[in-house]
């Protein structure tokens, strides 16, 4: 019999991961590089149709040119702002620091004795699917578990993952302390459709379902 099992516990981080989260804070030139190139791309996205029409139609004049530039450039920095906003990026260091000083460490403690993989959609890497009990099912996502894979660390009969609580669920640490256990099957890729019914599987997710009938 395999033992199968999922333990959830919560603690302070320990020096170590307070160092690593420190390490992911953004210095001063990250965030004027991480700025100046999204206001780059927007800028010449922006300006290509101006660009095109004085090259290809009629030769516009720069008192024109002028007029057209001031607001673009206007609109350009309010739409980088609000897209570095929208995806966490402004103020991220302030994020850290709230997880480092109210926030604590989430681990997972794991056995298991079945895996199933799922291809990866898009970017997000490939998914696994982990046996916790005869009903329940564990699925972890992201590039890092088939980097993992490829030094035949991950998946696991027993091991143990870190997360931050506050900040998105990042992944801090694993440690591997069984053996490799090689997926037993192999899932196709959640589709588009599939993703626009919200009809998929996300990293972290503990689904009430035996992985036996996962498809």
């Amino acid at each position: 019999h395999v033992t199968t099992h999922l333990i959830k516990i919560e603690r302070s981080y320990n020096p170590e991961e307070i160092k690593l989260l420190k390490s992911r804070k953004n210095s001063l030139w990250d965030h004027f590089e991480n700025f100046g190139l999204k206001f780059i791309g927007v800028t010449f996205v922006l300006l290509a149709p101006l660009l095109l029409y004085d090259k290809f139609i009629s030769k516009v004049s720069s008192e024109t040119q002028l007029l057209i530039l001031i607001p673009l450039l206007i609109i350009s920095i309010g739409t980088v702002i609000y897209w570095m906003n929208k995806n966490g990026e402004i103020g991220w260091n302030k994020k850290v620091e709230n997880e480092i000083k109210n926030g604590q460490a989430q681990v997972l403690k794991i056995q298991t004795g079945k895996v199933f993989k799922r291809k990866q959609t898009w970017d997000l890497g490939s998914g696994f699917y982990i046996k916790i009990s005869d009903n329940q099912t564990l699925f972890l996502q992201g590039q890092y578990f088939d980097e993992l894979q490829y030094g035949r660390k991950f998946p696991n009969t027993d091991f143990e993952i870190v997360r931050t609580k506050l900040t998105f669920n990042e992944l801090i640490d694993i440690k591997s302390f069984g053996k490799y256990l090689k997926p037993e099957k192999k899932l196709k890729a959640f589709t588009k459709e599939q993703f626009d019914k919200n009809e998929v599987h996300w990293d972290g997710d503990l689904l009430e379902i035996p992985i036996e009938q996962i498809k």
